[in-house]
């Protein structure tokens, strides 16, 4: 029976070539399309999903309340995590970390760069599954300055040689004893690590980490808490919401601040980000509903064409059914040619997926393995794929022809037509309402980007080299640097700052003039010198910048922006006095003398408002947060390379002992914009092969309409019927049935659409421009699919019409 059903299938396949190509095409693609699809939704999914505990594992977190500024932040304190795990019976264990600069590590007279390193508790092996290869994992990150890398390090450090017991010289000279050898951590992590050290050295840093260390309000470290089995997390949540209270609350009830700690789960890391509304996560959804609709639309190719042919199948029905086959047999037989066509298209569509897969990965930036015969689960997805677009794709047909009654069609008389032509109107109203939703979709993402990306952000960021200053040794060598630096005729300015956009900074109490301590006010902080403002291209819209030739500038003036002046209401902001935090003076704080103001600039990217901001010049920082970690120099446009080139050979005049690293600035603010240009390049390349196969569909309708309605063109032609008029009427009703999709389409679009853009504080206005543009395009593109069919069947000479079937 099968064999026979298979036979006839094909039979059917040679028989009608091409709408037997439309359909394996259309499907093909559809699938190629959702497995392509899959594979980045998985790849996302499964970011920090090889850890043991995952479902277990939390970072504290905070919310901050501090004058008009609210802010929930990632960070925590340094004495949170021993109180959780000591008195707290549903923590099995806690682990803080912080980052550590850009680290250089000399060994034997080599220098090494480390990229991503860490300090970090000796429990972080017990959190986190990143198993250690040599050492011990329970003591490897006990004493101060040990450190634990990785294989990829050890092997290009250490080459042959036993990389444990050796010495590191990192950063200002400081000796590392390497006491442990990782595997490398997996890059579908939130965060990756190539080293740690231990978070016991920090200790022993003295004054430079000590206000950090002990102060409960002081948010400098990353904490994440390993919860026991079946501890609900938010009951948990709710317990330890008021520890900062219960430790700080005299000092938090003194500046007016609202401060609490929270949870969140490792999984929900990167998928949603804090303070986020719209994160990967709602990019997983988007892309799960196209990869859905894209296949949606190959199936309902199939139906539409199925169910238009289902009268050059009624005598065949007919026939089996008088001989005897009941309709289940039928139904049998009409789901497995669905299965044959659909199993074929499977094929094709993974030779597609090999096809174009590098270049996904290249979109995306992520590995998304296709292993097929490595992978159980990916083998039983597809075949779950083949049932299930078969299914879908021959269930009315199968449904609908099985029904017809045999003496009926024998007779001529189906009387179903109706129905048949109204299913037939929703399936290609679902098609373009799919279709111009995308088309819509991606309209939106690109003038969102190009809006973000034309937004001024404050500064001149083109032609900027920033260097890395990564110890004191560096730093103490600054001003002789600049020197040098200047010297060049392609060098327009060198600065130096302790931040840089869109990375953000430093955010701090300080009490501005007009306020009282029970209203302290968050400031965004920075630390610069006084080439920083020139050299970044801003505007002082009020009062000056800093002088060298004014001495009293140096820890004592600051600049500020328009959000602060505004903020604060400050009329005439030059000459107001800002207090801040400074354990130099001897009453513990300091007072800045505002000496001017700039214009707004962006310092964390265009993700988040513009907050009040203070600019400090204080070149003896003695804190970590806020020193000069960066040299930005303004070269001129012409002969980049070349100056790029000098300052390399000045740097290993004055720098012997640290590698040249540099990059440039408008680089690394573009790279905010790295996921919605990912998003748009996936959308626009979708929403082509979603409209693609919509309009072989559409193709394949017009072709069978004509074909069902020669005799009565050829009458009409006869009758005195223009090609013009012809072709109006062939098109009229699919044309119709576009525009209704577009009535459909619109507000499906905007709901998703204006969801989306709230996640962006810096947005385009929704206008009703993109909708009108999609639905003249769609117009269009189904006019000219149906055109030439419409054409051809009018110019046909009405002689050879008359003379059909």
């Amino acid at each position: 029976m099968i064999g026979n059903y298979m036979k006839v299938a094909f039979r059917n396949i040679r028989k009608h070539k091409v709408y037997s190509f439309i359909n394996v095409t259309g499907l093909a693609i559809g699938m190629a399309c959702c497995i392509l699809l899959v594979l980045y939704i998985r790849a996302e999914l499964s970011i920090d999903s090889y850890h043991e505990y995952k479902d277990r594992i939390f970072r504290l977190c905070v919310y901050v309340n501090i004058g008009d500024t609210e802010h929930y932040g990632s960070s925590s304190n340094a004495l949170a995590a021993g109180v959780l795990r000591d008195e707290y019976p549903e923590v099995v264990d806690a682990v803080r970390f912080r980052r550590m600069a850009r680290a250089t590590a000399m060994y034997k007279d080599k220098h090494f760069d480390i990229n991503r390193i860490r300090y970090a508790d000796p429990s972080v092996f017990n959190v986190f599954t990143w198993p250690v290869l040599k050492g011990d994992s329970d003591t490897a990150l006990e004493a101060p300055h040990s450190i634990v890398i990785s294989q990829e390090v050890a092997e290009k450090i250490f080459g042959d040689e036993e990389p444990v017991g050796r010495i590191l010289q990192l950063n200002d000279g400081v000796d590392y004893t390497v006491t442990g050898v990782m595997e490398n951590v997996l890059e579908n992590s939130h965060f990756v690590v190539d080293a740690l050290c231990s978070f016991s050295t920090l200790y022993t840093m003295g004054a430079a980490t000590e206000p950090m260390l002990t102060d409960w309000i002081s948010f400098n470290f990353r904490t994440y808490v390993l919860l026991d089995e079946g501890v609900d997390y938010r009951e948990f949540e709710n317990k330890i919401r008021g520890l900062l209270v219960q430790h700080a609350g005299e000092d938090l009830e003194a500046k007016g601040a609202v401060e609490e700690l929270f949870l969140q789960p490792l999984k929900d890391i990167y998928l949603r980000p804090l303070g986020q509304s719209s994160g990967p996560i709602f990019y997983v959804y988007i892309f799960s509903a196209v990869a859905l609709f894209i296949l949606l639309i190959a199936c309902v190719n199939f139906m539409n064409l199925s169910t238009a042919r289902s009268t050059n199948r009624a005598l065949e029905v007919g026939m089996r059914k008088t001989l005897g086959a009941h309709r289940g047999r039928l139904i049998q037989q009409f789901l497995s040619e669905a299965w044959t066509l659909s199993l074929i298209s499977l094929i094709i569509a993974i030779t597609l997926v090999q096809i174009v897969l590098p270049s996904l990965r290249t979109l995306t930036g992520q590995d998304l393995p296709f292993r097929i015969f490595q992978d159980p689960q990916l083998v039983i997805g597809l075949l779950g794929l083949v049932v299930f677009t078969g299914f879908l794709a021959g269930s009315y047909p199968a449904f609908f022809l099985s029904a017809f009654h045999p003496v009926r069609v024998l007779k001529g008389r189906m009387g179903t037509s109706t129905m048949s032509n109204r299913f037939r109107r929703i399936l290609v109203i679902i098609q373009f309402t799919i279709s111009i939703a995308l088309i819509i979709g991606t309209t939106v993402i690109i003038h969102q980007l190009d809006y973000m990306r034309q937004k001024d952000p404050g500064f001149d960021k083109e032609h900027l080299v920033v260097l890395r200053m990564p110890d004191e040794q560096v730093r103490s060598k600054r001003l002789v640097l600049k020197e040098a630096l200047r010297s060049h005729a392609g060098v327009v300015s060198v600065a130096a700052s302790s931040s840089l956009p869109p990375w953000g900074c430093a955010s701090n109490d300080k009490l501005p003039e007009g306020f009282t301590l029970a209203d302290m006010q968050l400031m965004d902080d920075i630390n610069v010198d006084e080439d920083f403002i020139p050299t970044m291209g801003m505007e002082i819209i009020a009062g000056r910048n800093f002088s060298i030739e004014r001495t009293g500038d140096i820890q004592h003036s600051v600049i500020i922006n328009e959000t602060a002046i505004r903020r604060y209401g400050w009329e005439e902001p030059i000459g107001k006095i800002i207090y801040v935090t400074d354990m130099r003076e001897e009453e513990g704080y300091g007072f800045r003398t505002v000496i001017g103001v700039i214009r707004d600039f962006y310092i964390r990217g265009l993700s988040r408002t513009v907050d009040p901001m203070i600019i400090n010049w204080d070149p003896e920082f003695p804190y970590s947060f806020n020193r000069y970690w960066y040299l930005l120099v303004r070269v001129r446009p012409d002969n980049v390379e070349e100056t790029v080139q000098f300052l390399e050979v000045q740097w290993k005049k004055l720098i012997t002992d640290k590698p040249f690293n540099y990059f440039f600035l408008d680089e690394t603010y573009d790279e905010q914009f790295r996921s919605i240009v990912r998003s748009r390049n996936i959308f626009s390349y979708f929403t082509f092969l979603a409209i693609f196969i919509a309009c072989l569909g559409l193709l394949g309708m017009a072709s069978f309409t004509a074909e069902k309605r020669t005799k009565e063109i050829g009458i009409r032609k006869v009758m005195g019927a223009s090609t013009q008029g012809m072709v109006a009427l062939l098109s009229r009703e699919l044309l119709l049935l576009v525009l209704a999709a577009n009535i459909l389409a619109w507000p499906v679009a905007y709901f998703m659409l204006n969801r989306w853009l709230q996640g962006f504080p810096y947005r385009i206005p929704m206008t009703i421009v993109p909708f009108v543009l999609s639905a003249l395009l769609v117009v269009v593109i189904g006019f000219l699919t149906i055109a030439y069919q419409s054409i051809k069947a009018a110019l046909a000479n009405p002689v050879d019409s008359l003379r059909y079937e």
